[in-house]
């Protein structure tokens, strides 16, 4: 593998990327995949298995794929020819090419790589663009193409230490974010206001947020996921923000919820629910526990509290690490069991249409006999 520029300074050493890219080759030898094509587009949209497999995202609107051919060297693609000196210098790869067109490289690197018959995984799948896949499919009429997503899904699931590490310095920094955030919250201000306090936090310390901020504030909340706007806070109202930031490519994610002004007696009896379902979730984490497991304990405290009927759970819980949503999730991997150093965001909420949302997010890492709470900033902000 080609080594990185001197000027180029990553946490996580080139070792821990070759036993990466060993325990994907043993992986395909397993599934009888002779070769695979880790897709991603800019650093926002799927950036998980590049990150991971190539120490390497795209910055804007342009597309990469890492091909790992079960011997031979790796190569990574990018359709951005201003991007290949950067991808030379940074990326953990044995060679960088630049693909104009992605299907036509991709084309000559399977004919050149691999047998006629070949059976070639792609991690990305429902992602990977149609003119690539047409072209294969029309130039290599013998090559079957499966989606591999799941298995470097599944490889990415337990972190090393100095992943962990990386996640733990970034749920740092959200924390002082979120913190910001919050101080902004009151009468006449607005959530662009908020949003711009997280945001400037996370970029000052030297990271870039996870993903774009949400802020939102009354019955609006209830839609789950919302985007920062020029509306104005009112006493009385709930507000939401759910900010993190990203070290070196790894994702911090948190959320809490405040009232402007102050709770009132229903109000705050949502937030215990919510602050409840949490604490009681990062309790049961512990090894051998499946993931369904947990968001059940999260949705039977809500509704031991009564508010059954309203449980959020579109997120509760998932998977985090060089994505924001990685494997495993409660609503498509119940079954999975934790593992000492998996990652997951505890995010159980509320929803009350025409009131609007709680949600409370707690990232943690399972330990070898409990979880590992990585956020600082107490859950119980309400009250200042």
């Amino acid at each position: 593998m080609m080594s990185a520029k001197e000027s180029f300074d990553y946490p996580i050493g080139e070792s821990e990327f070759r036993q990466r890219i060993a325990r994907l080759r043993g992986t395909m030898a397993e599934e009888g995949l002779d070769a695979l094509i880790a897709y991603g587009a800019h650093r926002d949209y799927q950036p998980g298995d590049l990150r991971y497999f190539a120490r390497w995202y795209c910055v804007e609107e342009e597309t990469a794929a890492l091909y790992v051919p079960a011997e031979g060297p790796t190569v990574l693609l990018t359709d951005a020819s201003w991007d290949v000196e950067r991808a030379e210098a940074e990326a953990f790869t044995d060679r960088v090419q630049h693909a104009p067109d992605l299907g036509s490289s991709l084309e000559k690197l399977i004919a050149t790589t691999a047998r006629s018959d070949a059976i070639v995984g792609i991690a990305g799948y429902r992602f990977f663009p149609a003119p690539a896949y047409l072209r294969l499919a029309e130039a290599l009429p013998r090559v079957t193409m499966r989606d591999a997503s799941e298995i470097t899904g599944r490889l990415r699931m337990v972190k090393t230490p100095a992943e962990i590490e990386l996640m733990r310095q970034a749920s740092k920094i959200s924390d002082e974010a979120m913190r910001a955030g919050l101080d902004q919250i009151k009468q006449d201000a607005t959530e662009l206001d908020v949003a711009a306090a997280a945001e400037g936090v996370i970029r000052r310390a030297g990271a870039e947020p996870s993903f774009v901020t949400e802020m939102g504030s009354g019955p609006r909340t209830a839609y789950g996921t919302f985007l920062p706007s020029r509306r104005r806070f009112s006493k009385g109202e709930i507000a939401v923000l759910d900010c993190g930031a990203r070290l070196y490519g790894y994702h911090g994610d948190m959320c809490r919820t405040v009232v402007v002004g102050g709770p009132d007696r229903e109000q705050r009896r949502m937030l215990e629910a919510v602050e409840s379902s949490v604490e009681k979730s990062i309790s049961a984490i512990q090894p051998g526990v499946t993931v369904g497991d947990i968001r059940d304990v999260a949705a039977k405290a809500i509704a031991d509290a009564g508010y059954g009927d309203h449980w959020w759970d579109a997120f509760m819980p998932h998977g985090n690490g060089a994505a924001q949503h990685e494997m495993p999730n409660a609503r498509e991997h119940p079954e999975v069991e934790l593992q000492e150093g998996m990652v997951l965001c505890i995010e159980p909420g509320i929803t009350v249409p025409g009131q609007g949302a709680i949600i409370i997010e707690q990232m943690v890492a399972v330990g070898p006999i409990e979880a590992q709470v990585l956020n600082q900033l107490p859950t119980n902000v309400w009250d200042g």
